[in-house]
């Protein structure tokens, strides 16, 4: 008699902010820097750069990748698409180049890293005054501060290309830091120095938690129960199919064997040079290499009963083939897991010396990770054995929960914030646009929903006569890397108007500071210009200005850096000191919420 049944697991799921470290389900760390609005989860860095500086691979293109525009960078931050930029990539470039190492390959894809693409890797330097500290209290190295290069341009390789000869790097050093710049894919310089750095990235997932009463099953013996009990009279495979309340579905399945007087056949198959292991035996992939029938015997014995057990296994040819699959979280496909969904390929010899080619269409989904648990594997003929379903994963069958205030949510007049789908049904006006929340999930800035004084209008931050007016209660900040971590917008903007009139400052008297708006800091400039894909739609929902990706402006911050000069964003994220009165910078006042 054999009983089978099924249980759930109940566990919390973990939340994280930006800042945390992250513990990857392969034992490797990194620190969270970006977090999905819809609180689906988000990006994580490493805490060391790759080991080797390297090009980014050789000159040519690399099928499946865009080529970038370098005239507008700003499009740039919508290619977040590392993972799949990295596995291009990889399929085209081998692991080195001539000696030289290639960028792909000097991160751990295996278990989940890539190279990050450009709009990952400009949110991750916007974010380095938030987590740096993290990074050092984990024993890592924050971007930008390698030794490893003789030169002061830290340069960080993207997983974009412009063209068959250049792909994109975003400068972490204190000339033009964030900004995005064309480097040729195979460089070196005329002292064999080759190419630029790699920070690896990864993705991760959290949802809540579904118990197992939303499910339901499917044994092959046509219950629908958790549990059933069978008396198999010979060996039987026994399946199950869990099924979620959203329709997502796995089977397991498991061998119960009987044993009786003389041998007994198990028959199965397997592809070409692919590990083994079932029904009580463990071939490797070398013992598979050679299509054919490969047989195995073995003695069970077990409450005085024993059998001979042969298994006649049959490997397959490996073939040209595409391969449809579904899995939950992640996909482990011949020593290699994938986190995304996606197209992938990998090539292979036949046993015949044609070459082989499987293309694997991967779907992954939150699918219920079901096992079957039994007391034994062997019972005599009219024995029993129990058999339990395991549901493994019941912490990810919900749909996520988006945070209570997320980037891209509207900042409304009445001071609530609504999420961009509900905006509509408010009935509520627009105020802002949230681009930033801190750890509290509820409170951060907000920006204006348009440029002051409309779309071409500029601003002196202060006139000609008077640039090298300092104003003492500022501090000066002469460092591109420390002016990014200036947050302090408002108290910049209140010492700015107290220091002098509109005529002296008329930045800083341009924006409604009594309601609350003021001139942001170069940091907060620094974070908003990271987030402007998701910025520009909720702009457009609500009516606002978004901001044009094909044109180039610059905008003041609030932010001094010499007696002549205060700090900018120009167009492509970088912040750069410019004369105070350059009469052509835009304003987009900023709040706090």
């Amino acid at each position: 008699m054999v009983m089978l049944c099924c249980f759930g697991l109940t566990a919390a799921a973990q939340s994280y902010h930006v800042g945390d470290l992250y513990t990857a389900p392969d034992g490797s760390q990194g620190v969270v820097f970006y977090l999905h609005p819809d609180g689906s989860g988000g990006w994580v860095v490493a805490l060391h750069d790759a080991p080797h500086s390297c090009i980014w691979g050789p000159a040519g293109d690399v099928p499946g990748l865009m080529y970038q525009n370098p005239d507008y960078n700003y499009q740039m931050l919508q290619d977040t698409a590392g993972y799949a930029n990295t596995a291009a990539m990889r399929n085209a470039h081998p692991v080195e180049t001539d000696g030289k190492y290639n960028a792909a390959w000097q991160v751990d894809f295996d278990n989940g890293w890539y190279l990050p693409a450009p709009g990952q890797l400009s949110i991750l330097f916007g974010q380095i005054p938030f987590i740096s500290s993290s990074i050092v209290s984990a024993g890592g190295t924050i971007p930008g501060s390698s030794t490893q290069i003789w030169y002061s341009d830290l340069m960080y390789w993207t997983s974009a290309q412009q063209s068959a000869s250049e792909a994109w790097v975003v400068s972490f050093s204190t000339f033009y830091p964030g900004g995005f710049e064309l480097k040729l894919k195979n460089f070196c310089d005329e002292d064999s120095y080759c190419g630029y750095l790699v920070r690896s990235v990864r993705s991760f997932t959290y949802t809540t938690v579904v118990h197992d009463s939303s499910l339901t099953y499917l044994w092959n013996t046509g219950s629908t129960e958790p549990s059933i009990e069978e008396t198999p009279a010979q060996t039987t495979t026994y399946t199950v199919t869990a099924t979620s309340e959203y329709g997502c579905r796995n089977t397991a399945a498991q061998t119960i064997l009987v044993a009786a007087d003389g041998s007994q056949t198990l028959y199965d198959t397997i592809c070409q040079g692919v590990d083994y292991e079932a029904n009580g035996f463990t071939l490797t992939a070398a013992e598979t290499e050679t299509a054919g029938i490969v047989t195995r015997t073995r003695t069970t014995e077990m409450n005085g009963c024993s059998a001979t057990v042969t298994l006649e296994l049959m490997v397959k040819a490996v073939e040209n083939t595409v391969i449809t699959q579904t899995a939950n979280g992640s996909y482990l496909w011949n020593g290699v897991t994938y986190y995304e969904s996606g197209n992938y390929t990998q090539y292979y010899t036949a046993a015949n010396g044609c070459d082989s080619m499987v293309t694997l269409q991967l779907t992954i989904e939150h699918i219920p990770a079901v096992t079957i648990l039994a007391t034994t594997h062997s019972v005599c003929a009219g024995d029993s054995a129990v058999l339990q379903a395991v549901i493994e994963n019941a912490q990810e069958f919900a749909v996520p929960q988006a945070p209570p205030v997320a980037v891209g949510d509207i900042l409304c007049t009445d001071g609530t914030t609504v999420k961009p789908f509900a905006f509509a049904a408010s009935g509520k006006t627009a105020w802002g646009i949230v681009f930033f929340v801190d750890s509290t999930d509820e409170h951060g800035w907000a920006m204006d929903l348009h440029n002051l004084g409309g779309p071409q209008q500029g601003y002196q931050w202060s006139p000609q006569e008077s640039s090298n007016i300092d104003v003492p209660t500022l501090d000066n900040i002469v460092n591109s890397r420390d002016a990014i971590a200036d947050f302090d917008g408002y108290d910049n903007t209140q010492k700015l108007r107290a220091a002098g009139n509109s005529t002296l400052f008329p930045a800083a008297w341009a924006v409604d500071f009594d309601h609350g708006w003021y001139l942001p800091a170069i940091g907060q400039l620094t974070q908003l210009h990271a987030q402007i894909v998701t910025l520009n739609a909720s702009l457009t929902l609500v009516g606002g200005s978004p901001f044009d990706l094909e044109e180039h402006y610059f905008f003041w911050s609030s932010t001094e850096s010499t007696d002549g000069r205060a700090w900018n964003l120009v167009y492509g994220g970088s912040p750069r000191s410019d004369y105070k009165y350059y009469n052509n910078n835009r304003i987009r006042s900023v709040r706090n919420f």
